[in-house]
């Protein structure tokens, strides 16, 4: 204590203790000193300052005599420096340690030798959900934890870990939380044997990688996505140049007979029954040509979304007659037998009369191409309590099963190659199908296989017939155009016609069909001539005296230098009635879009005809609009 105090044993005797130095004032309070000399035992410990903060702990004792009487007191001091900072070290490590625990955003579980919870953190309370209290004590499969897939491999680690083949491992599994969501974890393991070998404890670092997990499965499909997406542009690239190479096929094969025909006409090599053979050759490459250039400009409707409808009830089965009545000679050309098996009953659909046509020609004339010489097409029509159902049967070349789902795909032809047997671009079948869906119905294939022919079935809703009595007459003379159509050309004797066309071989073939049918034609070949027409015949007489006769009907065509069709029909309704302002109008045009049709009809023309012009629907349509004037 004098080593300690720096006070000699001497100076001490009969001094209070906290008295003799300042060392002990600090280290034994006078409370201590009380409690001491009352019979208690207290003990403190301090660091001093005036002995550099050294530690010490101090021990008092009451001192008592052979009868236990106090007769006074001992105090041990004892320098504790280095085991109290190896304590405060120890401690402090332990604090750290279980911070960084707590804080880790690994879960921290230990399990004991029966693989009971004994450790569950609070990173494990955020990961799970679970309490500590609601798992301590449980064993692993006591509640709903391990994803149900993966419990044999959790059994099948535990078991390695308990016989001590597996110290440290990585298990990735499966859990549950406590909601029921399900994670993707990874359980980091190490394992405490003790000496004889037997498990202690397995300590388990569990990390979370559901996000990651999930963006290796989304990663996983985007290259997927990206596979297959770049194997559908290799196919529409290759599909592509196909189509191409078919529609440049298919556009010159017509045009060589054509040319080829019309060379050899004009040279004076064909005559007599060559002159006939000539003509029809030419006449049906042309209508092929026509089709083509529809079905192209249908397609591009089609991906547009402007193809539009005019729809209003009518009777399927004459539309059916008529399709019949064009394909004959093409059938009998092949000696194919057409069996017909039409309802007699009316099948009346609310539809497009020619867009139903369509669909009834493509649907024949496919059927035709692909039968053999010699073969049979059946149509039926047959009415349904919801529905009015066609069908072709061929007996054909037939489908195969890997190309049906294809069938109607746009641009996809079973036969891809040079070597082909059929012509065409194969767009028929889907412009069919995108109608048939437009009409509210739908369309099928159906084959057994190659060599077994194939059928089509469209289904169209039926609708309820409602008759105007107001458009009786309109009815009736809609069977007479029809009828006097089966008959032959209409006449159009006594009719003077305006004609505008810049282009001289249009226009001189125009003329001629008009004035072989009795019309009087006056061609103009601009816009601006054709308009000085129009102000002369409202004059009693033209600048030379001679007498100018109104038309009674303007065809105009739209596309032409300087001024077009378009500001030709302005200026003509811009006129009064009395001077040829209210005169029908047709536009011919090989502008044949609907925005196109919208506009000529918007600015004036009561009718829209796409090039290449059909001499009968010319005729018609030019007696049609007299008899409604």
């Amino acid at each position: 204590m004098s080593r300690l105090t720096g006070v000699s044993r001497d100076e001490t005797i009969s001094k209070n203790p906290r008295a003799v130095s300042p060392v002990l004032a600090d280290l034994l309070s006078e409370s201590q000193l009380q409690k001491t000399l009352s019979g208690e035992s207290p003990v403190s410990q301090k660091a001093v300052p005036s002995l550099s903060n050294s530690i010490y702990r101090l021990h008092a004792s009451p001192l008592k005599d052979n009868e236990g009487a106090i007769t006074g007191g001992v105090i041990i001091v004892r320098d504790v420096t280095e085991p109290a900072q190896a304590e405060d070290d120890a401690h402090d490590a332990y604090r750290r340690l279980k911070f960084h625990v707590e804080s880790s955003p690994l879960a921290v579980i230990e399990w004991d030798s029966d693989f009971r919870v004994s450790r569950w953190s609070e990173s494990a309370v955020r990961l799970f959900g679970w309490n500590a209290e609601e798992v301590i004590g449980k064993h692993v499969n006591e509640w709903q934890f391990v994803f149900a897939d993966d419990v044999d491999a959790v059994e099948l680690v535990t078991n390695r870990q308990r016989q001590g083949v597996e110290v440290h491992g990585l298990l990735r599994n499966r859990n549950y939380t406590k909601e029921g969501a399900v994670l993707f974890c990874e359980w980091y393991n190490s394992v405490l044997h003790d000496e004889s070998g037997n498990l202690v404890s397995v300590l388990s670092l569990v990390l979370d990688v559901t996000a990651k997990k999930l963006a290796e499965e989304e990663r996983s499909a985007l290259l997927l996505r990206e596979r297959d997406a770049r194997r559908q542009a290799e196919e529409a690239d290759r599909l592509k140049d196909e189509f191409l190479a078919t529609l440049s096929h298919e556009l010159r094969t017509p045009l060589t007979s054509i040319l080829g025909w019309a060379s050899m006409i004009r040279s004076g090599e064909v005559e007599g029954a060559n002159a006939n053979r000539a003509m029809e050759t030419i006449e049906r490459n042309a209508r092929s040509q026509a089709r083509l250039i529809d079905d192209l400009l249908d397609v591009s409707r089609i991906i547009t979304g402007n193809l539009r409808l005019d729809l209003h009830p009518l009777h399927i089965g004459p539309i059916v007659d008529a399709a019949l009545d064009a394909l004959r000679p093409t059938a009998a050309a092949k000696g194919i037998d057409l069996v017909t098996d039409i309802v007699p009953g009316d099948c009346l659909v609310r539809g497009d009369t020619n867009r139903l046509r369509q669909i009834i020609w493509n649907l024949l004339s496919n059927a035709i191409k692909f039968t053999p010489r010699g073969g049979t097409v059946k149509i039926k029509l047959e009415r349904g309590q919801t529905s009015a159902q066609l069908t072709v049967v061929d007996s054909g070349e037939g489908i195969s099963t890997e190309f049906l789902p294809f069938v109607f795909d746009r641009f996809r032809q079973a036969e891809g190659s040079i070597s082909r047997k059929q012509g065409g671009l194969g767009l028929g079948l889907a412009v069919v199908r995108h109608l048939a869906e437009l009409h509210g119905g739908n369309v099928s294939a159906a084959s057994e296989g190659i060599g077994k022919g194939s059928t089509f079935t469209v289904d169209l809703p039926l609708v309820a017939e409602r008759r105007d009595p107001a458009r009786a007459e309109e009815r009736r003379l809609e069977v007479e155009r029809r009828k006097s159509s089966r008959l032959g050309l209409t006449r159009l004797d006594g009719i003077n016609v305006l004609l505008v066309e810049d282009d001289d071989d249009s226009r001189n073939l125009l003329t001629m069909m008009l004035k072989r049918q009795g019309a009087e034609v006056t061609a103009a070949k601009s816009a601006a001539q054709a308009f000085r027409v129009l102000t002369h015949a409202t004059n009693p007489a033209d600048p030379n005296g001679a007498p100018v006769r109104r038309p009674d009907v303007v065809i105009s065509d739209i596309g032409m230098p300087e001024e077009d069709g378009y500001e030709l029909i302005q200026k003509m309704r811009a006129l009064p009635e009395n001077e040829g302002g209210l005169i029908p109008a047709i536009a011919v045009t090989g502008y044949a879009t609907r925005k196109d049709r919208e506009r000529a009809l918007e600015l004036g023309y009561q009718v829209h005809m796409p090039k290449p012009i059909e001499q009968r629907e010319l005729l018609m349509a030019i007696a049609t609009l007299l008899q409604k004037k």
